[in-house]
């Protein structure tokens, strides 16, 4: 029969999956009267969702978005409920024409699963499909350079292994973030298929020059620094540039800090990036004294402060931060 569970903690590619499945099932004459989407419905709209026939011609396809329904310690309904035994008795016998799909999406980190004991969940299983999407572990970097080329791939286009890692080092593991990046790559190499790592530091400008500034600032070159943080002026508001030196700055912080007790693999897990990324950050922050960087993040808040209360220009604050 019929009937899917798309579960998971990787939202971009569930959704990917979602939008795949309505291609396949429905006709897009019709979509708008065989198309239903329920948010977290009550179970007994549910049970009558699943009693209905497709308007015309063509399937039905029913969309149920649940964060309850299948998960230990969530539940809003009794898996004794009578509904939930109707529901079960539904599914057995759903009409080929209705396509159930149960989208149910799961905080990142969670370690949340799907509980195969439930009847209901084993009556899917034994007449429909179910369809997990996993995010990436943080050291998993060699496939999320895998994927980074596929999705590429997808767009007609061609991306280096070194464009790729540099992708990577500059987004993370947020597969929407790098699609986002691939699109906006693709429109300004146009209509170059081929994408090198100069294109990616071209087009990722915002987060890969602001690492690139913060290392000169961290290392004192503050000519070097300013001659960076002006050509970040061009195309960045200063609040949101500080806004991201204080992610790298709280970055670096709690790397430098777990690296008198951990290796770069345990360091990694913790703050979920690339093994690798935490190695190069390790070599970086080696002759860097913990206090400096305290001071970092402290003269960071202040010039902050002073650009959010209108004490000082944002740009003038962030070139005293330099200066500082």
């Amino acid at each position: 029969m019929p009937v899917y569970i798309y579960w998971g903690e990787e939202e971009f590619n569930l959704d990917n999956a979602v939008k795949e499945l309505r291609k396949k099932v429905l006709d897009q004459n019709f979509s708008a009267l065989n198309h239903r989407i329920l948010n977290e419905p009550d179970l007994k709209i549910l049970v009558e969702a699943t009693q209905t026939l497709p308007m015309m011609l063509g399937n039905l396809l029913i969309e149920v978005r649940t964060s309850t329904l299948f998960f230990r310690g969530k539940r809003a309904v009794s898996t004794t409920d009578p509904l939930m035994q109707k529901l079960s008795d539904n599914i057995e016998k759903l009409d080929k024409r209705i396509h159930l799909l149960f989208v149910c999406p799961v905080e990142r980190e969670s370690a949340k699963k799907i509980d195969s004991a439930m009847k209901l969940v084993k009556t899917i299983q034994k007449t429909g499909e179910i369809v997990e999407f996993p995010m990436f572990k943080y050291y998993e970097d060699a496939k999320i350079i895998s994927w980074i080329t596929n999705q590429a791939s997808q767009k007609s286009l061609k991306i280096s292994r070194d464009a790729a890692i540099s992708l990577l080092q500059d987004i993370g593991a947020d597969l929407r973030k790098i699609d986002l990046e691939l699109e906006k790559i693709s429109v300004a190499m146009h209509p170059r298929k081929a994408i090198t790592i100069n294109d990616v530091k071209e087009v990722v400008s915002t987060s890969e020059n602001v690492f690139l500034f913060a290392d000169y600032w961290l290392k004192q070159d503050k000519a070097q620094a300013l001659f960076e943080l002006h050509k970040l002026f061009e195309k960045n508001n200063p609040v949101k540039i500080a806004a991201t030196l204080q992610t790298v700055t709280r970055r670096w912080l709690k790397i430098k800090l777990e690296a008198k007790s951990k290796k770069a693999y345990d360091i990694a897990k913790s703050i979920n990036l690339p093994a690798f990324v935490v190695e190069k950050e390790m070599e970086k922050l080696k002759k860097i004294p913990e206090e400096r960087l305290f001071l970092l993040r402290e003269n960071l808040k202040k010039a902050e402060y002073k650009m959010k209360s209108g004490g000082l220009l944002p740009e003038t604050a962030m070139e005293l931060l330099v200066l500082s």
